[in-house]
C-alpha cells in the first residue's frame, strides 16, 4: 500500500519508489585495508593541463572501459597527439584487436602483470609518456602493485605526472566494489573520475532512476566528497554500436562512412554514421568539466 503523507494524503506516483527503503549494498574491502573516508571535505576539479596523462581505466567486465579506450584512441588521433596503449585483463585483452601495438603482459599470470605494471609506470615517469590502461574486469596487478607501493599515484604526480582513476560502472551496485577496495587500498589521485555508462542501463528507464542505487551509495558519496568527478557516458544505440564492432571501425571511420583498407564490408548507413557523429558530440560534452585530465 502507498504511504501517507504527514497530512493523511496518499502521494502521487513516483517511479522507483519500491527501492526507498532498502538499505545499501554493504561493501567489503580485503582484510587489513581500512575502508575510505566518508567525511573528506570537497575541492576543486584538478587542473592536468600540460602534463603527460596515465590513465588507468577500472571497472567490471563488460562496463564499458574499451569502449571508452576506443573513444581516447580516437580523440587523440583526431587532434594529432598518441599515447601508450595497454590492455592487462588476463582473460580479454580485446583492446589490442582495435589498435595495432598495444602493450601487454607476456604472460597472463597475475604476479608477473603486476611486475610488468610496476616496469610500464616506471618507464611512464622517465619517458614524460602518456598512456590508457585497460585492466580489465578480472585483472589485480593494480591491488598488488599497490600492496607493495601505497603511494604510487603520489610518486607518479611527483615524477610530473597527471594520474586519472577512472572507474566506468554499469547500473549494478556491486560495481563499486573496486572503487572501495582501491581507495581503502590509497589509491586516492586528486582526478578520480566516476564514469556512469548508460550503455548498459536500460534505455525506457530514466538515467536517473536506473543508476539510483549507485548514485544514493555512500560508497560514491564518500569519493564525490573528497574530489572525484562524474560523467555520464551517453549510450549509442546498441545496433549501431553492435555493427561498428563486428566491423572493427574507429569512431572516426563510422562517423565519415570509411572501412579499413582491403575491407569488404560496406561502411555504416548514412543515418547510421549521423549517429555516431551525435554521439561524439555527446561524448565531448560530457567530458568538458574534465578536459584537462584528457590524454
Amino acid at each position: 500500500m502507498a504511504k501517507r503523507t504527514t497530512d493523511g494524503t496518499a502521494p502521487r506516483f513516483r517511479r522507483g519508489i519500491e527501492l526507498d527503503d532498502v538499505p545499501e549494498v554493504a561493501m567489503t574491502v580485503p582484510p587489513g585495508l581500512r575502508p575510505a573516508d566518508s567525511e573528506a571535505a570537497a575541492h576543486p576539479v584538478a587542473d592536468l593541463s600540460g602534463k603527460p596523462k596515465t590513465w588507468f581505466l577500472i571497472g567490471p567486465g563488460g562496463a564499458g572501459k574499451t569502449a571508452l579506450a576506443r573513444w581516447l584512441a580516437h580523440r587523440m588521433t583526431e587532434q594529432g597527439r598518441g599515447a601508450i596503449l595497454a590492455a592487462l585483463d588476463p582473460a580479454n585483452r580485446s583492446l589490442a584487436s582495435w589498435f595495432a601495438n598495444v602493450e601487454m603482459p607476456p604472460t597472463r599470470d597475475g604476479a608477473h602483470s603486476a611486475r610488468w605494471l610496476r616496469g610500464l609506470l616506471e618507464y611512464l615517469m622517465g619517458a614524460q609518456a602518456s598512456a590508457v590502461i585497460d585492466l580489465g574486469g578480472g585483472d589485480v596487478s593494480l591491488e598488488t602493485v599497490l600492496a607493495s607501493a601505497p603511494d604510487m599515484h603520489e610518486a607518479l604526480e611527483r615524477a610530473g605526472l597527471g594520474v586519472v582513476a577512472c572507474y566506468v560502472l554499469t547500473p549494478r551496485v556491486d560495481d563499486l566494489g573496486i572503487l572501495h577496495t582501491l581507495e581503502a587500498a590509497g589509491f586516492r589521485p586528486g582526478a578520480t573520475l566516476v564514469v556512469l555508462n548508460e550503455g548498459r542501463a536500460d534505455p525506457a528507464v530514466p538515467r536517473e532512476e536506473a543508476f539510483a542505487p549507485v548514485l544514493r551509495h555512500s560508497v560514491l558519496k564518500a569519493a564525490i566528497a573528497r574530489g572525484a568527478a562524474v560523467m555520464w557516458m551517453p549510450a549509442l544505440e546498441s545496433d549501431v554500436m553492435q555493427e561498428i564492432e563486428v566491423k572493427r571501425l574507429d569512431f572516426g571511420m563510422a562517423r565519415d562512412g570509411q572501412v579499413p583498407d582491403g575491407a569488404r564490408f560496406a561502411p555504416l548507413g548514412g543515418l547510421r554514421r549521423s549517429m555516431v557523429g551525435r554521439w561524439l558530440q555527446r561524448m565531448e560534452q560530457a567530458a568538458a568539466p574534465v578536459a584537462t585530465w584528457l590524454p
